[in-house]
């Protein structure tokens, strides 16, 4: 079976075509020359801002942007956060990327750039959105707990499990 199996592969690539017209039809969907990455980096016990009952990140985690040819950000990432169910994460808690001023606001992260509420804790984070990785630039992730909601505090209040800037990874700034 082995045999057979090394036999086709053989002839797959005898009889591939290595010419330069084969690449030509990939070159034309891939016209730039870089991909933009970005991502925001949780680290248990950081304080990025300074915000009313923030007192550091909670947990460890990671969000990464990969922008496509097409404008739209890849989304990846995992975020744990302990005694957080694994399941949906609207209703209860905010994954936003947002201005980092919004850090002091009763409503921390909103309004979002990016709304990742329908993710889950502690399950890998994969999606996209249709917007440019600059749209993201010089913004933060955040984590919030919207727990004043629910007890009927005007103007609401959110807790903020944690906060992380949004870094560049790769800038095609400044690629030909």
């Amino acid at each position: 079976m082995k045999l057979v199996y090394f036999l086709s592969l053989l002839v797959a690539l005898i009889f591939a075509d290595s010419t330069q017209a084969s690449a030509t039809r990939l070159a034309k969907k891939w016209n730039k020359p870089c991909c933009p990455i970005s991502r925001c980096v949780f680290n248990k016990g950081d304080q990025l801002v300074n915000a009313p009952g923030f007192s550091g990140n909670t947990f460890n985690g990671l969000l990464q942007f990969t922008q496509s040819p097409n404008n739209t950000l890849q989304i990846s990432g995992f975020i744990n956060i302990q005694g957080a169910i694994n399941e949906e994460v609207e209703g209860v808690y905010n994954i936003h990327v947002a201005n980092c001023s919004t850090a002091s606001t009763p409503t921390p992260g909103d309004p979002p750039t990016i709304d990742l509420d329908f993710e889950s804790f502690g399950l890998p984070i994969l999606t996209s959105a249709d917007l440019g990785i600059s749209n993201i630039t010089n913004q933060c992730c955040f984590v919030v707990e919207e727990f004043a909601v629910f007890q009927g505090s005007i103007p609401p209040k959110e807790r903020i499990y944690g906060v992380a800037p949004v870094e560049t990874v790769v800038d095609c700034t400044n690629i030909h």
